[in-house]
């Protein structure tokens, strides 16, 4: 983590467990609606088409709730800004603004000058499934040495 390339510091991720349930949530009922769609092919009738045209919604749901909430949850610490892509959005902060940097139960939380607290959700134990102190600490090291000396690393 103590190199910088292209701007980009540090990336961070939820957790390996929690990236494989992602996987799993999402190829379970893929692999449902594969096996209906072959059905069809060996029975063509209407029943078959529709249900296997409701197994390929609820694994289009499934796996668009696994990307949305698991995979694509990222905590980004660049040059200039601090990224957090959660889930309920994706938030840009200046470090300028960030005046304190904590680990708490929903992931790091990045408290600004003017009071508002902003959590970065791929560092929280519940998308990774694991406690995130060593993973933070990376995080920590590198948010102090940015607010307190004005230097990325």
């Amino acid at each position: 983590m103590d190199e910088v390339r292209d701007g980009v510091i540090g990336v961070w991720r939820v957790g390996r467990s929690g990236r494989l349930m992602g996987c799993v949530l999402a190829a379970a009922p893929a692999c449902g609606a594969l096996f209906a769609w072959l059905g069809v092919l060996s029975r063509p009738a209407a029943q078959s088409v529709g249900s296997a045209g409701i197994a390929t919604a609820v694994a289009l749901g499934f796996g668009l709730f696994a990307w949305w909430s698991l995979l694509r949850v990222r905590l980004e610490l660049t040059t200039d800004v601090i990224v957090m892509v959660n889930p309920w959005g994706t938030q840009r902060l200046p470090w300028s603004c960030v005046s304190a940097v904590s680990l708490g139960n929903w992931g790091a939380r990045f408290r600004t000058t003017d009071g508002f607290t902003y959590s970065a959700y791929a560092l929280s134990a519940l998308a990774g499934g694991t406690r995130q102190d060593e993973r933070f600490a990376d995080v920590r090291r590198i948010a102090d040495a940015r607010l307190h000396s004005g230097q990325p690393l």
